[in-house]
């Protein structure tokens, strides 16, 4: 008996040793709970799934409290558990807003190149030297598929208005070819590649203008050629505004150096003046061609004007004919006007007959009378009596005249001591009006 009682007693005494040890240093040794972990331990789910990123639910009670973790973190308890987390902290919590997937962005497929035409795009070769470098920059990004770069490229021509080099783009689009600047372009694009109709003094004295224009409108500047067309209507410019339109339409401008005169001028008939006429006139014809040629429309009317005032009425027969696109020759290569001989009056044989003598004379008085030879007479009665009788001073006009009839071009008689006055004043008005 003793010997089952004694391992017994032992082993309980043991017990109780070990009991009362434990229970001393449970005491002894115990470590102190912040009340804020245990109050955040028991409003949290319990899932211990460490989606919070802590090993378990104290672990993260533990983190919060001690060492500063987000109050957000706990995926089940959701914003509701993080509000009474944020009680407990005295702290305000402000949940996260869950930002939308970014939605991808779609594979841009490249373009398949289109099969080249070997047709050339329809630029000038002017225009392709200038902008050959953004030409081939297209070109290339568009061959290789590249939509950003070409249409990039697009983008800049808008914005700076380029509209002939977004034309030009799109028939690179269609297949056609950049040709080799260097390489003369024989009809590259030119609607019609013939050279404007102006003469070779106005290319001369206006090309300035003309390449101004033609640069602006083949580099496709909208707001560069209006400004010169502007200027050109207020100047009254007409026939720089006629070209203007001819370039429009792909016109070219030549060279003055290799023009010749039968290709310059539209028609190359002369006016149908005498030589005479053409040496005496000739600074005022010169001045109405260059005046008109230039389009200067106030210059040319006023020189009209002038001659209808002097009553140049040939003059102004040829500033017509100057104006119908013929040309002022020059006296010196003119042929001498032919003088028209005038045939000698042939003696007229006396007839017995009467009513023949009557029949070779008649008058020409206008009224259809028809009188005899010897009747002259007569006749100079009738006349005077179908005129109105003359003035005293009348009279004596006639008689100064008489004596001098100046040839000024406008069928003024005046007495010939006066010759040089009127000259003088009739030059001296003229040149007044043209300065």
């Amino acid at each position: 008996m003793e010997a089952i009682m004694m391992p017994v007693v032992i082993l309980g005494i043991t017990g109780i040793l070990m009991g009362l040890f434990l229970a001393y240093a449970s005491k002894k040794f115990e470590v102190e709970v912040d009340p804020k972990v245990e109050a955040i331990l028991a409003i949290l789910p319990g899932a211990n799934c460490g989606a919070c990123g802590f090993p378990g639910c104290a672990g993260y009670a533990t983190g919060v409290a001690l060492e500063g973790a987000k109050m957000t973190l706990c995926a089940p308890g959701g914003p509701k558990v993080a509000q009474k987390i944020g009680d407990i902290m005295g702290v305000a919590v402000e949940m996260p807003v869950k930002k939308k997937p970014a939605a991808k962005k779609p594979v841009e497929k490249k373009v398949a190149p289109v099969a080249q035409t070997g047709e050339p795009i329809s630029a000038s070769q002017e225009f392709i030297e200038k902008n050959k470098r953004m030409l081939m920059k297209f070109k290339e990004a568009f061959d290789a598929g590249d939509k950003e770069g070409f249409e990039k490229l697009e983008n800049l021509a808008k914005m700076a208005k380029k509209d002939e080099l977004l034309k030009y783009y799109e028939e690179i689009k269609a297949g056609k070819i950049i040709p080799d600047g260097s390489a003369p372009v024989a009809a590259a694009g030119v609607t019609n590649a013939n050279a404007i109709s102006a003469t070779k003094e106005f290319v001369e004295k206006n090309k300035r203008m003309l390449m101004k224009f033609k640069e602006a409108f083949d580099a496709g500047d909208k707001e560069g050629f209006e400004k010169l067309e502007n200027l050109a209507k207020m100047a009254k410019k007409d026939e720089l505004l006629k070209y203007y339109e001819e370039i429009k339409a792909g016109k070219i401008v030549p060279d003055p150096a290799t023009m010749t005169e039968a290709v310059a001028t539209v028609k190359a008939e002369v006016i149908s003046a005498t030589k005479e006429f053409v040496e005496k006139n000739k600074r005022m014809l010169m001045k109405f061609k260059e005046a008109f040629d230039a389009g200067d429309k106030e210059g040319f009317e006023k020189l009209e004007n002038l001659a209808k005032m002097a009553k140049k009425d040939e003059l102004l027969k040829y500033y017509e004919e100057i104006k119908a696109g013929k040309t002022v020759p020059d006296p010196a290569t003119m042929p001498d006007t032919p003088t028209v001989k005038k045939e000698a009056p042939k003696a007229e044989t006396k007839t017995e007959d009467p009513k023949k003598q009557e029949a070779s004379y008649c008058s020409v008085l206008g009224d259809g009378l028809c009188v005899p030879e010897q009747n002259e007479k007569v006749k100079e009665d009738i006349k005077k009596q179908a005129e109105p009788p003359k003035t005293p001073e009348e009279m004596e006009k006639e008689k100064q005249s008489a004596s001098y009839c100046s040839t000024l071009g406008d069928g003024l008689c005046v007495p010939e001591e006066n010759e040089q006055i009127v000259k003088q004043n009739l030059h001296q008005e003229i040149d007044k009006e043209i300065k």
